[in-house]
């Protein structure tokens, strides 16, 4: 949740953060205009401009009924160890720079309050971190997107390019679950808001029960796996969101991984590579427009940075991890 601290923080600085996190939602590499050159904030491919790239068939339905078959030796033995086996495995990292990002995940409200829910956020957080990232909670969301009012929503899935910019998240993983008692369907669905990409919808059958090598525990380590995967065709990047005298918040901080006095680069521009079939396999960073440093930290996930070098970073402007 967000510290008391911060959330005083937020209430003074978003109204003057909302108009250049729109202008910075508007345009930018990957965000096509639209004919007024702004595009509006909306959960639509028109206003998006998204791409229907295959994000993966549902291979791992066969992958969980082997692991229920043959059991945790037999799955280690053939090369895929279930959640059991790779809980004691190291933490992974996206990129060479050891830090962190964020993903979202996104449970309806009328849905959180079952244990589903319950067993499905507890499993996603156990294996956020072995993956190398940093999960933010549905309600975290609702508290990032009801606390400003550059959106003109309070669904956090009508907000995606805020989300990119506050609190910040990579992906946004938007999980459905279908039905009732001990086996239900996970609807899931993952989108990239800062390059503006949508990837196809996936739907699993899988038992509710708790356990490591649980179904549950499963879906998480492969759904996380290839949200990383995913969050990796970029190196880790950050966003400046408000400021505070001539300094400027961060959305990133401890939890990412940044220490103080670390530096971060500012890029402007940037170039996305992609795939003789369209799909985007990379972000190349523009030329560093710019530097900033890290002062202090306001909670475990946002930071309070000067400038450095060159141009004061907007909204829009992505801060790469300075070696």
């Amino acid at each position: 949740m967000l510290s008391n601290r911060f959330k005083r923080v937020q209430s003074l600085v978003w109204a003057a953060a909302a108009a250049g996190v729109l202008a910075g939602c508007a345009s930018g590499p990957g965000n096509p205009a639209g004919d007024n050159g702004e595009a509006p904030l909306a959960d639509s491919d028109a206003a998006f401009g998204y791409e229907q790239t295959d994000w993966g068939k549902p291979f791992w339905e066969k992958w969980m009924d082997k692991a229920r078959e043959e059991g945790r030796a037999d799955a280690i033995r053939s090369g895929q160890a279930p959640a059991a086996a790779v809980a004691a495995a190291p933490v992974e990292t996206i990129d060479s720079s050891g830090m962190k990002p964020k993903i979202g995940v996104y449970i309806a409200k009328d849905q959180r309050d079952s244990m589903t829910a319950y067993r499905l956020l507890a499993a996603l957080e156990r294996q956020s971190a072995r993956h190398g990232l940093t999960l933010i909670s549905p309600n975290e969301l609702d508290e990032a997107v009801g606390g400003s009012d550059a959106c003109g929503s309070e669904s956090p899935l009508d907000c995606p390019r805020l989300l990119a910019i506050f609190p910040g998240i990579r992906g946004l993983l938007v999980v459905d679950p279908k039905g009732s008692g001990n086996s239900v369907t996970l609807e899931s669905r993952m989108m990239d808001p800062d390059f503006d990409i949508r990837y196809e919808p996936l739907s699993t059958r899988v038992q509710v029960a708790d356990g490591s090598n649980s179904d549950l525990e499963i879906w998480s380590d492969r759904i996380l796996d290839t949200a990383a995967d995913r969050i990796g065709i970029a190196p880790w990047f950050g966003h400046s969101f408000a400021l505070k005298g001539e300094d400027m918040y961060i959305n990133a901080g401890r939890a990412a991984g940044l220490e103080v006095g670390d530096e971060l680069a500012v890029h402007s521009e940037g170039s996305l590579v992609r795939s003789p079939s369209g799909q985007v396999i990379a972000w190349e960073p523009g030329p560093e427009v710019g530097r900033v440093r890290i002062k202090e930290f306001v909670g475990e996930n946002i930071s309070l940075a000067e400038q450095v070098s060159g141009q004061m970073p907007k909204p829009k402007d992505r801060l790469t991890y300075a070696d």
